[in-house]
């Protein structure tokens, strides 16, 4: 099964299931199993921009259906083109080898070592160790 999953400080996760659903709906005269990975991806991001703020709350991962489960196995293409979003097309059928994290090179993310609030910082010219978390006030440190 390919589940196209987005990364943009909150993960959504478009299973297979729901993309079909998506493309079916639009009456396309493609067949949906003969779109390219990158037509999924594609196919995703519209999904994304086109759907309700309830609507996006089943794709979010810990959040409703969505499970971590969903975004695990081999990656088989995915787009870092743009600094504020990273696209991935996961095949979790197939175990991944190697567990890799998603590092996001041009944001920074700091944790609050008190309430265990995260949030990511963009662009910093200053010491981030002197950061208070925005949620408690507490101190972070940088991932």
């Amino acid at each position: 099964m390919k589940n196209i999953i987005i990364h943009k400080v909150v993960t959504f996760i478009f299973t297979e299931n729901q993309l079909r659903g998506y493309w079916n709906k639009q009456k396309q005269a493609v067949d949906f199993a003969s779109l390219t990975n990158k037509q999924l991806m594609k196919l995703a991001e519209d999904m994304l921009h086109h759907s309700s703020h309830s609507q996006l709350q089943q794709h979010i991962l810990d959040h409703g259906w969505r499970t971590k489960d969903e975004k695990e196995g081999l990656v088989l293409e995915e787009d870092d083109s743009r600094e504020d979003i990273h696209v991935e097309v996961v095949d979790t059928s197939i175990p991944r080898r190697t567990s890799n994290k998603l590092f996001i090179d041009r944001l920074t993310e700091f944790t609050c070592d008190h309430c265990q609030f995260s949030f990511y910082l963009k662009e910093l010219h200053k010491d981030g160790n002197r950061l208070n978390c925005p949620s408690c006030g507490g101190s972070v440190n940088a991932k």
